[in-house]
């Protein structure tokens, strides 16, 4: 039939709505075509072949049909390749998922070019929170790689606006572009030598190393603070991260 393909490809659901009694309609993140949405007809109903499959942050494979000049795919199977279940069992895990979730789909827009490296990306940030690591270091350096592949990353280790090194007090502007030295500061505002340090290690180093970096009481919503007003200034638009609140509550809570 014109117009209609039948493809495959690996994906994680992000977002599950109900669109009827029995159906369902998943925002995927691909390996093949990044972000694109997918209606699942008959998900809800008993005995559906789709029943335990397309959980929330689970890793599937699926068959799709493909409609020229349609932004919602159709779901015609789906095999598990990663569960993904201490996601939504483990609180902690939860909220961190939920979060970087929020960013992914605030940073990259529908239809987007596949991109196989943010892919990988959202495989490590959702591995890690799994495994048990503190979810604040893992969502804040994933988000600082995802700036980076989204081509909004921003200097931390050499002043923005004249290529210094950063020698003494520091400083950050959102429209410069980042750190900036002593001499460049008046246009931005102070930041804790700290928290600068973070950024660089999370945009040089793995996000393994990432994950166990500990900062001071409140540094990792400062960091988050931070990383959202950037984000925010260069994108243009408001960030809706539904998971932020949460995640500061477990913090306050000392979870």
């Amino acid at each position: 039939m014109g117009g209609r393909l039948r493809v495959s490809t690996n994906a994680f659901v992000l977002r599950r709505i109900r669109w009827s009694d029995s159906s369902l309609i998943l925002t995927l993140y691909s390996l093949d075509f990044g972000r694109i949405s997918a209606v699942v007809r008959g998900a809800l109903r008993p005995g559906s072949r789709f029943l335990g499959r397309i959980e929330l942050f689970s890793q599937d494979e699926f068959q799709l049909i493909r409609r020229e000049g349609r932004e919602l795919d159709t779901a015609i199977e789906a095999s598990v390749v990663s569960h993904g279940r201490l996601l939504r069992t483990n609180f902690r895990a939860f909220a961190g998922a939920g979060l970087f979730a929020d960013w992914l789909l605030s940073v990259v827009s529908h239809g987007n070019e596949p991109s196989g490296p943010v892919y990988r990306l959202l495989e490590q940030v959702f591995a890690l929170l799994e495994s048990g690591s503190n979810p604040w270091p893992v969502v804040c350096g994933g988000v600082i790689r995802l700036l980076q592949l989204s081509g909004l990353g921003f200097s931390a280790d050499t002043c923005a606006a004249c290529g210094a090194r950063i020698q003494g007090p520091a400083f950050w502007s959102h429209s410069s572009g980042g750190v900036l030295c002593g001499n460049c500061g008046e246009s931005g505002f102070p930041v804790k030598s700290g928290l600068i340090s973070f950024l660089s290690k999370a945009g040089n180093s793995s996000l393994e190393s990432v994950a166990r970096v500990s900062l001071w009481p409140g540094g990792y919503i400062q960091c988050h603070s931070l990383l959202k007003e950037y984000a925010q200034v260069h994108l243009e638009h408001r960030l809706l991260l539904r998971s932020e609140k949460v995640m500061k509550e477990m913090l306050n809570a000392g979870q």
